[in-house]
């Protein structure tokens, strides 16, 4: 296997990094905490018309708290469908993906699905890197930038949302703990 483009490497360094923090936090995590909510309305899963579990439909002025359960689902949906528009069949969508209902599945989706994004930008070439909509994911700004944008980005997004995933246990631990 060939080196990763130098230009590639410290972001995928940056990744094994938050990906592995973000796993080792979360070591003991259980179904009632995965699924908890921070507050009455906070974003949470529902089976959707088919019976997969989606995040549940929420009005636009309703509080933008969340479950471990959505973020997780998120995280994993976002690496899951970015690895398959760039390396894979190019098809898959929302609704191929259904948020897994427990913590253990929850949590091996996540690591799974940032494993295939991993394993999808480690096998470009340095020029591929530069290529507008090289990751052809229709439902972002993906077509319309270079890959190591998107790496960026999704690097963010792992960051931003363990941080979430991270308070929520916080929270839950407090209440636990005053109730």
């Amino acid at each position: 296997m060939t080196a990763p483009s130098p230009r590639l490497a410290p972001l995928l360094a940056q990744l094994d990094t938050s990906l592995d923090m973000l796993l080792a936090r979360m070591r003991g995590l259980g179904d009632a905490e995965y699924r908890w909510l921070p507050e009455p309305d906070a974003a949470t899963v529902a089976p959707d018309a088919a019976g997969r579990l989606r995040p549940a439909p929420l009005p636009d002025d309703a509080p933008r708290t969340r479950t471990i359960a959505v973020l997780a689902g998120h995280l994993g949906e976002m690496a899951v469908l970015r690895a398959d528009h760039t390396v894979g069949s190019h098809a898959m969508g929302p609704d191929d993906v259904s948020y897994p209902a427990t913590a253990g599945a929850g949590l091996a989706f996540v690591r799974d699905g940032w494993a295939r994004w991993r394993a999808a930008l480690a096998g470009l070439a340095d020029g591929e890197l530069d290529v507008v909509g090289r990751c052809g994911y229709p439902g972002g700004l993906d077509p319309t930038l270079p890959i190591l944008d998107i790496v960026w980005w999704m690097n963010r997004e792992l960051i931003h949302h363990g941080a979430e995933m991270a308070f929520v246990r916080d929270l839950y631990a407090r209440r636990s703990a005053t109730a």
